[in-house]
């Protein structure tokens, strides 16, 4: 008889301490994207993008969420446990994710990125111009790719205007900047540089984190990535 109590005591214990624990789960809803993304854990890796309820922009997501198997060009609303962690190990989520339904699987066409999509990203500084290394270089351009328009630095100048891409063929056009004086060894540079590039033709190609551009298979003009 007592055993019986005391097995209906520790069973009840049980129940309730699963209870407490199961009540701290918040159920939350995440939408999940069709693409994964570059990310930096402990070392380079990819992570799931998601948007939470009040989310405008996507999200990287470090985390793994228990019992739900991603796949690549389905965009996913799902309801997930979202548990907060006791003891949280280094360099890991606060938060443990247990799927509790797919709400909603779409099929969605990602976007391939090409090298011209990862030039449009950057800033590019000179490094080489006519096999001539250049440390330091001031000169730098951007791209806009809805606009079609290239902006830079010549030297000490700020420079502008269109250009078209065709395939592997860039071509600048109407070219234009200010015209402030500069020292002797800026202007240089700066003629050197606007010279080379003004309203002419390049093919172009990516590579090492390099765009360089050819004239008569010739390369002419190499630039580097460098922060915005």
């Amino acid at each position: 008889m007592i055993k019986s109590i005391n097995s209906k005591v520790i069973l009840t214990l049980v129940l309730m301490f699963g209870f407490s624990l199961a009540s701290k789960a918040e159920v939350i809803k995440m939408i999940i994207k069709e693409d994964l993304a570059s990310c930096t854990g402990v070392a380079p890796m990819t992570c799931m993008q998601v948007k939470y309820k009040n989310s405008k922009n996507w999200e990287l997501f470090y985390s793994q969420i228990s019992g739900f198997k991603y796949k690549p060009g389905y965009r996913y609303i799902i309801l997930v446990d979202r548990t907060k962690r006791k003891n949280v190990p280094a360099d890991a989520s606060m938060y443990e994710y247990k799927l509790k339904r797919v709400v909603q699987k779409t099929k969605v066409k990602v976007k391939t990125n090409t090298a011209w999509d990862y030039v449009l990203k950057h800033k590019w500084k000179l490094i080489q111009m006519n096999g001539v290394t250049q440390t330091s270089s001031p000169v730098y351009m951007t791209f806009d790719g809805e606009k079609n328009r290239v902006a830079g630095k010549s030297g000490c100048n700020t420079f502008f205007g269109g250009y078209d891409k065709r395939e592997d063929t860039l071509i600048f056009k109407q070219m234009a900047g200010t015209m402030m004086a500069c020292s002797e060894e800026l202007n240089k540079l700066e003629h050197q540089f606007l010279t080379l590039i003004g309203d002419k033709t390049f093919k172009f190609d990516v590579a090492d984190q390099t765009l360089n551009l050819y004239q008569n298979n010739k390369l002419v003009l190499m630039f580097g990535t460098a922060a915005l």
